[in-house]
């Protein structure tokens, strides 16, 4: 589930923001966890890591870019939206990596574009073409959890369907997000979103599939899947 933060000292802001994001998750077919801060120090005291961060560049005691700042020493990635009144400070906001700028008071289509871009640099929401029956089918990333490649073709299991494509297991391992992706063995590519629990010579799926890992492969994937599992919380 992605996690949005939004930090803002004033209560009618969030009440604003939480509106509009409601509305961006069902037009965009989207879940999300909302937190609300109303300082940085709030925000600041929080060790989760949240995919998207909508923080006020105007704040007292501790502001929005001394916020982004201190979040940047912790050297994980986040993607920051700046909303301010003063575009002036955008010049600042830029300069400690902020995603987008947003003016108050709140455009909710600036808003949307800013959060789709933010989107787009998150965890598996780049889309992926696969050819199926001679169409393409658009999917984003972080939907398919497995592909298992047969004899001269690949299977590709999302969260709706399978799809069976012609392109072979290696096209679709240069493509997909590596941050998410893995290849646990020579027939098989793992969405480690997906993975439920990691055993000697297989990998169980949250679905209960299981999916075997090659020896040599072994103590690699372990490894990979125990630095997703502690980069995602």
């Amino acid at each position: 589930m992605i996690g949005i933060a939004i930090c803002d000292d004033h209560k009618s802001i969030h009440d604003e923001v939480e509106n509009l994001l409601s509305k961006y998750q069902e037009s965009r077919k989207l879940e999300c966890d909302i937190y609300n801060f109303f300082s940085a120090q709030e925000l600041l005291a929080s060790r989760k890591r949240y995919n998207i961060i909508l923080l006020d560049i105007d704040m007292p005691e501790i502001d929005g870019i001394q916020a982004a700042e201190k979040l940047n020493q912790r050297g994980m990635q986040y993607n920051i939206i700046m909303l301010t009144s003063k575009r002036e400070r955008f010049k600042e906001a830029f300069k400690i990596g902020a995603t987008r700028f947003v003016t108050k008071p709140i455009d909710p289509e600036e808003l949307f574009e800013a959060l789709d871009n933010a989107f787009e640099s998150c965890l598996g929401f780049e889309k992926i073409t696969v050819k199926y029956k001679g169409n393409d089918c658009v999917m984003r990333q972080r939907d398919i959890y497995m592909i298992e490649a047969q004899r001269d073709y690949v299977k590709i299991y999302s969260k709706d369907k399978i799809f069976e494509s012609s392109q072979s297991l290696k096209v679709f391992a240069e493509q997909l997000d590596k941050r998410i992706f893995i290849l646990v063995h020579r027939s098989y590519m793992v969405n480690m979103m997906y993975i439920y629990d990691i055993c000697n010579d297989y990998l169980e799926l949250v679905d209960g599939k299981r999916v075997p890992v090659s020896r040599r492969k072994s103590a690699e994937v372990r490894q990979k899947v125990f630095d997703f599992d502690v980069n995602k919380r």
